[in-house]
């Protein structure tokens, strides 16, 4: 079996999930069997998966596991329950107690602790956090799991002291979570007859764990979602992503390493020259078996622009607000409809308010449907600073929308071809002002470019990234793996 290795997932997504959601789908094409696995604590889990279109069966989360049994790794959750919470408050209305019970049949009981801020000792702050979580079957009202938790100086908040009750008849104790993943894993691989790929997509624990000690006959594969260096000031000791340095520092451990392009392969051999054969590019996005034939000569008036990702702090989205309204403010008819969902939503709504574009910028919410969104509009924007590979570019320009962005490593680079399906355009981390205004550059070339010609050659720049193709490059290093 081969197991998609993940943190979480929810009703809003990260990239990562994204390329993990296409990945599933292009082993369905190429009739590869696998699973997605979650191993952190999610209460919400199935109402998610509902909302991306996920069955139980796809599914299996560490926890849920735990407390519900061999029989669910194999078969999914076969029952759901009516969620509930029930919240207890003591005389000095501090939360005491919560219990919850999920819609995959879990009753979390979770105790509540009041102590001093380790961290800010001389503040007088009480701090109200949880102590420790015993986890119950609700079918059966067993229990079976409880955790506890336990405050670093340095670590924050650590999980430690894991009980396993009756777990295939014994009491388990784990008192850490590398230790509780290197088991679940070994269970995975032995419920499903072994030799199993396990691929990382996210945490450095499921790196650790897998790494240390190597379960007899597995294949690790790691993918690398973002940039991976931060910097390479010094020649010969390069910054790593702190996502990354781990499994850059234990390549040896990993069967093969999958980037998004082929430019981020062509920068890991300037640091690993001999390592060609370990960095495979797989795209983590594609578009669909043959021409989509999105037939638009002209753009509409007033020109319509869109983006969309997590609304995010380093996504810079408010620097692609204050570019339209300098367009807007030259006398351009523009509009600019912003998707999806995060944090900085706050920031992006009080700097659409700060430049009076509340008329022709609209926050549009989080869509789960962008294949029938984007062909409504006439260019996508971006201000990202770096994108590994950029799911939104490939999935605009095989709508036909050409693309303004700024020249970022990876998948910027590799996308988009400045003057041909897009502008590419310089930026300076630490100068709003300046990438602001290179962005409302890049948007006066678009206007003044024959819209026509970019928009044939949008699709066409992105042919090498169908489906199929894609499909066949999993299915190559899939079958490679286990021939050797």
């Amino acid at each position: 079996m081969n197991f998609f290795i993940d943190g979480a997932m929810g009703i809003g997504n990260s990239g990562v999930e994204h390329a993990e959601f296409y990945r599933a789908k292009r082993f369905d094409q190429a009739h590869i069997p696998y699973r997605f696995v979650f191993v952190e604590m999610v209460k919400e889990l199935h109402e998610a998966m509902d909302k991306w279109e996920l069955r139980d069966d796809q599914v299996i989360n560490m926890w849920e596991y735990f407390v519900l049994g061999d029989d669910y790794l194999q078969n999914g959750l076969t029952k759901r329950f009516t969620p509930s919470e029930n919240l207890v408050k003591d005389s000095t209305n501090t939360n005491r107690m919560n219990t919850s019970i999920t819609s995959g049949g879990m009753r979390w009981v979770s105790h509540f602790v009041k102590y001093p801020d380790i961290h800010k000792p001389d503040s007088g702050v009480l701090m109200v956090s949880t102590g420790h979580i015993e986890m119950f079957n609700e079918a059966t009202g067993e229990r079976r799991v409880m955790v506890e938790y336990q405050e670093d100086l340095h670590r924050k908040t650590l999980i430690t002291n894991v009980h396993l009750f009756n777990q295939n008849g014994q009491h388990l104790i784990f008192h850490n979570l590398v230790t509780l993943h290197q088991f679940f894993y070994k269970q995975l691989d032995r419920v499903f007859g072994g030799n199993s790929t396990f691929i990382i997509d996210r945490g450095e624990e499921n790196e650790v764990a897998l790494m240390t000690k190597k379960i007899p006959n597995v294949k690790i594969v790691d993918v690398i979602h973002a940039d991976h260096l931060s910097d390479r000031d010094v020649p010969g000791h390069p910054l790593w992503n702190n996502y990354n340095e781990y499994m850059l520092e234990h390549k040896q451990w990993i069967d093969k390493i999958v980037v998004a392009t082929k430019l981020q392969r062509q920068d890991l051999l300037v640091d690993f020259p001999d390592a060609g054969d370990k960095f495979v590019t797989i795209p983590v996005g594609g578009v669909r078996d043959g021409n989509q034939n999105y037939k638009k000569a002209e753009a509409h008036t007033p020109f319509k622009l869109i983006t969309a990702s997590r609304l995010a702090s380093e996504k810079h989205i408010d620097l692609a607000v204050r570019a339209v309204a300098k367009l807007h403010q030259e006398g351009k008819k523009i509009t600019f409809d912003i998707y999806g969902q995060g944090e900085a939503k706050d920031k992006i709504e009080k700097t659409i308010k700060e430049v009076k574009a509340e008329d022709y910028i609209t926050l549009k919410g989080l869509s789960n449907e962008l294949d029938k969104v984007y062909p409504q509009y006439d260019a996508f924007i971006s201000a990202s600073f770096s994108e590994g590979f950029g799911l939104t570019y490939i999935e605009a320009l095989n709508a036909g929308l050409p693309v303004v962005t700024f020249k970022a490593r990876f998948g910027a680079e590799e996308l988009v071809h400045d003057g041909e399906n897009g502008f590419l355009q310089p930026f300076k981390r630490d100068d709003d002002e300046y990438s602001a205004n290179q962005l409302a550059i890049g948007l006066r070339k678009l206007f003044k470019a024959n819209y026509g010609k970019l928009v044939k050659r949008t699709q066409q720049s992105v042919t090498e990234f169908q489906d199929h193709v894609i499909a066949g490059k999993w299915k190559e290093l899939i079958d490679a793996l286990r021939a050797n």
